[in-house]
């Protein structure tokens, strides 16, 4: 039986190719937002792909300082009416149309998860910027793994999810707060996205 080096060195270009895969599915990947997602969503079996993916996320001593929460078909006019409420309270002269918008937010897409990030257990290693990183590590690898599956996705937040009467209504602990939305779906459509070359984002240290 041939060893594992020998196999690589009988298929030299794999790496190559599975890095083209890689690379393509990233660059190809774009935010189909929630009100062009429809049916049909990811399965049960396919959301948990998607959140394994997640869990793939590097976590600087595996605090796991975040969690993800599913929003059933049975719960949309519910968190409607908490839209509304948040809306009102924040805002109580807010126009009937306006308010018509917010509640129409909660029934966009077939799946919709609330991305939850958590400032304990308490490490000082670990500043919850860092832990932070890791929900966005999270929610890329997610995102990513609903493109290779064929749906559309995007990240939406809103001042809805920052105030108090979400958070209980989330029953969010004092360690928690609510950061994004994630809704998932197949695309309608897609619009051409231009995006900034590499070189807007890298430069070289120049120590004083």
């Amino acid at each position: 039986m041939a060893s594992m080096q020998q196999a690589a060195d009988d298929t030299p270009d794999d790496g190559a190719d599975l890095a083209g895969l890689v690379l393509a599915l990233i660059g190809s990947r774009q935010t189909v937002m929630p009100k062009r997602l429809e049916a049909p969503g990811p399965d049960a079996g396919q959301l948990q792909q998607l959140v394994a993916a997640a869990a793939c996320a590097p976590d600087h001593r595996g605090l796991r300082p975040w969690r993800l929460v599913r929003i059933g078909d049975h719960q949309r006019a519910a968190l409607a009416d908490l839209f509304e409420a948040c809306t009102r309270e924040r805002e109580p002269a807010t126009p009937p149309d306006d308010i018509a918008r917010s509640r129409e937010k909660a029934l966009r897409a077939p799946v919709l998860l609330l991305a939850v990030l958590r400032s304990s257990p308490p490490d000082d290693e670990v500043p919850l910027v860092e832990r932070a990183v890791t929900l966005g590590a999270a929610l890329m690898s997610l995102l990513l793994a609903a493109h290779g599956l064929g749906f559309g996705a995007a990240l939406t937040s809103g001042r809805a999810v920052r105030a108090p009467r979400f958070a209980r209504a989330f029953a969010l602990g004092p360690d928690e707060q609510a950061v994004c939305f994630v809704s998932i779906g197949s695309a309608r459509s897609l619009r051409p996205r231009v995006r900034a070359p590499a070189s807007d984002f890298l430069g070289d240290w120049h120590p004083p």
